[in-house]
Formats: structure tokens, C-alpha cells, sequence
């Protein structure tokens, strides 16, 4: 058994750190001296970490910061999990420098810890990705399985670019799990990693297409397949309004083992790209997130607009072997296609979703929601219901009622888990 001495105020004793060897420590405004209780008790004992903390908040970022004075003073601490609330560490100071100083402060924090490291993941903070390099230089490449070094951009269309050399990435050959943004995608990092024979998913964040940007090829691709025959590709668009439209030209690749494609809130459809997922990846596609605020502008009708043709959800649930995951909001879909898909599927669609406001009736049949309830539940053999207004978070109603951060970070984050 393995004693950890801990200290909270002037009393000094030992704990069995086997007792907790993981934790979530959830620092907000209204629980900040529980969570004093817990970074105090608890932060120098625990071998795997788990911080959910408001990044926008001057006192919350102070108590993260004093929870990771007392990380580094621990000699267990093995995985470290960041969850912000928001892309960015902002404590609202009026002197930008400040800012900047506390951002500094957290790193050069965060920086000791990482040798110790089997798990890290910067939980999406920009600013914390733009040193991805000296991340990278700071953990032990022996020790890391699971590593998130993906991003979510303030202003996904005007940001910071940042690189790092694809050469970091080779002696990580215990990865199990990656993710990255999309700058970072090269044939050159595809080939790095081909030592890391353990690999079993590499999630990918897309912002915008640099213009400087020259992709990746089928044939890095057909080589990364044969070293990782087991390794699936998520690719998530977040904010990516430009890059959607060339997703199919200028960043999918045939050959991709690609499982999870999500989209949230590009305020588009690229229906080439629906169209072809049933035919490049019928094997591998597991899952398919489309998600915007709802809307009545032209582009949320897309789907009725193409109602002569066959339609790509439809296909994907006949073709591809593994679909278990459908989500749609922002968007006009017909009740017919929403039927055929749970028929198709059966108990095999683990998750169906669509706000009922999206769906739309045919009045030759004159269906109502409780009809197309039943018919579902039916073929999915549990119970089912599209979503309603109350269940929907702010941002999908209107896209300025809400921070979409705090309804995006919870999904992507997921994708290391």
C-alpha cells in the first residue's frame, strides 16, 4: 500500500492513495469552496485526473491554478483530463497583458506535470495549442497512450496559425488514441506514426483549409491502413463555413478508414459529401453528426430541396454494415426517410435524433408525431421520440442565445474516451 501525505490547514496525515485513484474536480462559481475541499484533499493523491473547470472566471482559473501547483507536487498523478467550459482562458482582465500572463502562468505549470504522464489532453483550449511543440517535447513518448492535442478556434475563420514538426510525433509509439487539428494532417505525420502499432483512433478537428495546406493522399492513406488496420478516423467541422464546401475535393480521401464525421455549425450542407460516405466507406462508417441552430433559412431545406433523389441517410443505413449513430438538427428531413432509416437499422441505430420542429409530414398520409413515435420505437425496439424545444440547448434555438462552446466542448471532447 502506498501512503500519500496530505495537509489541509495545520492538520498533516497519510492517506492510501489507492483509496482515489481517479477524480473529477469541477471547479464553478457556485461550488468554489468544495472544490477547495477537494484540490486541497485530494490533489496530491490522485493518479487520475479529471478537471472541469469555467475558463472565463478570474476565481475559478486561480483555483485551477492552485490545483495544479499541488499536481505537481504529486508523485501519482499519471492522467490529466482538461474540461473547460470554453475554448479559451479568458479571466476578463482589462489589461490584456494580464491575460497573457495568466495563460503563461498555466503553462509553465502545466509543462512540469506532463513527464509524468500517461493521458493528457489540453481539453480544446486554443490557447494552450499554439505551444503544442513544447507539449510534445515535455512528455514522455514512452509512457502516453492517449493524447488530445486538438483545438477549437474562437474565431475559427481568423486565428493563429501553428505547426509543429511531424518528427515530434515519432517516438509516441504507445498512442491509442490521437487527436489533432486538421493543420497538423500531413502524409508526413500519417508516416510518423506508423510506429505506434497500438493506435485505435485518430480524431481530427477542421477550422478552415489553409491555402498552403496540401492535404493527404490515397496512398498515405493505403500505407496508414496496412501499419493500423484497426485504427478509425473521426473528423469533426466545427465553425468550418468555408471548409465545408470543399470537404469532398480538398480533405476526404477515399482510402480514409473514416468511422465519425460530425459538422456543428458550418450553416451548410455539402450533399456530394452525404452522398458519397455510403460508397467510400460503407465499411467503416459508424456515425453521422450534422448539427446547426434551427433555422427556416434556404440552406436548412436542403434535404426536401433534393427530395428526386435518393437520399444519403437512407443509403448509409442500407450500405454501410456499422451506421449506428444519426444526428440531425437545423435541418428539414422528412418523417418517410426518418421510418426508413429505423427500419433499415433496427436495435442496431444505438442513437436517432431530430428535433420534432425539423420534422416534416406528408399530408397524403397525414402522419402525426405520435404515429411516427410508435412506428420507430417499433423497429429500433426501444423507445424513441424526437427532441422538443424544452430538451434542446439555447444555441440550437438561436445561434446568439447561447455560447456554443458550451454545447460543443461536452461532444468533441468525448471523442478521447
Amino acid at each position: 500500500m502506498h501512503l500519500a501525505f496530505v495537509s489541509i490547514g495545520e492538520t498533516h496525515f497519510f492517506i492510501p492513495s489507492e483509496w482515489w485513484p481517479s477524480m473529477k474536480f469541477k471547479i464553478e462559481h457556485d461550488n468554489i469552496k468544495k472544490a477547495k475541499f477537494y484540490t486541497f484533499t485530494f490533489g496530491q493523491i490522485v493518479s487520475e485526473a479529471t478537471v472541469s473547470w469555467n475558463s472565463l472566471s478570474d476565481t475559478c482559473i486561480q483555483e485551477f491554478i492552485l490545483l495544479l501547483k499541488l499536481f505537481n507536487k504529486s508523485n501519482h498523478l499519471k492522467s490529466l483530463i482538461l474540461e473547460p467550459t470554453h475554448c479559451r482562458i479568458d479571466p476578463q482582465k482589462i489589461n490584456n497583458q494580464e491575460n497573457q500572463r495568466i495563460i503563461h502562468e498555466i503553462l509553465d505549470l502545466i509543462i512540469p506535470i506532463l513527464p509524468k504522464l500517461n493521458k493528457f489532453s489540453l481539453g480544446c483550449v486554443e490557447d494552450l495549442a499554439y505551444y503544442t511543440d513544447y507539449i510534445l517535447r515535455s512528455l514522455n513518448p514512452v509512457k502516453v497512450n492517449i493524447l488530445g492535442l486538438a483545438s477549437i478556434k474562437d474565431d475559427p475563420l481568423k486565428y493563429e496559425e501553428s505547426y509543429f514538426d511531424p518528427q515530434l510525433i515519432l517516438p509516441f509509439k504507445a498512442l491509442q488514441i490521437l487527436s489533432i487539428d486538421y493543420d497538423y494532417l500531413s502524409d508526413a505525420l500519417l508516416s510518423m506514426l506508423e510506429g505506434a502499432d497500438k493506435l485505435q483512433r485518430l480524431v481530427v478537428h477542421l477550422h478552415k483549409i489553409r491555402q498552403d495546406h496540401e492535404g493527404t493522399t490515397n496512398r498515405a492513406w493505403i500505407n496508414f491502413k496496412k501499419v493500423h488496420p484497426q485504427c478509425l478516423l473521426r473528423l469533426s467541422l466545427i465553425h468550418a463555413y468555408d471548409a465545408v464546401e470543399n470537404l469532398h475535393l480538398e480533405v476526404l480521401r477515399e482510402e480514409m478508414p473514416l468511422s465519425h464525421i460530425k459538422a456543428f455549425f458550418c450553416e451548410n450542407v455539402n450533399m456530394e459529401v452525404l452522398h458519397s460516405l455510403s460508397t467510400f466507406y460503407a465499411n467503416t462508417l459508424q456515425s453521422v453528426v450534422w448539427i446547426d441552430s434551427l433555422s427556416k433559412s434556404q440552406y436548412s431545406w436542403k434535404f426536401s430541396n433534393e427530395a428526386e433523389s435518393p437520399d444519403p441517410f437512407v443509403l448509409m443505413s442500407w450500405l454501410c454494415s456499422n451506421f449506428e449513430e444519426l444526428v440531425l438538427y437545423g435541418y428539414k428531413y422528412s418523417e418517410e426517410n426518418l421510418i426508413a432509416i429505423g427500419r433499415l437499422r433496427g436495435p442496431k441505430m444505438k442513437r436517432l435524433e431530430i428535433p420534432a420542429s425539423d420534422i416534416l409530414f406528408s399530408r397524403a398520409r397525414d402522419n402525426t408525431i405520435v404515429q411516427l413515435t410508435k412506428d420507430i420505437s417499433k423497429n429500433l425496439q426501444r423507445s424513441w421520440n424526437p427532441l422538443y424545444n424544452n430538451e434542446l440547448h439555447p444555441v440550437i434555438h438561436n445561434p446568439v442565445a447561447g455560447d456554443s462552446d458550451e454545447f460543443l466542448l461536452p461532444l468533441v471532447l468525448k471523442d478521447l474516451y
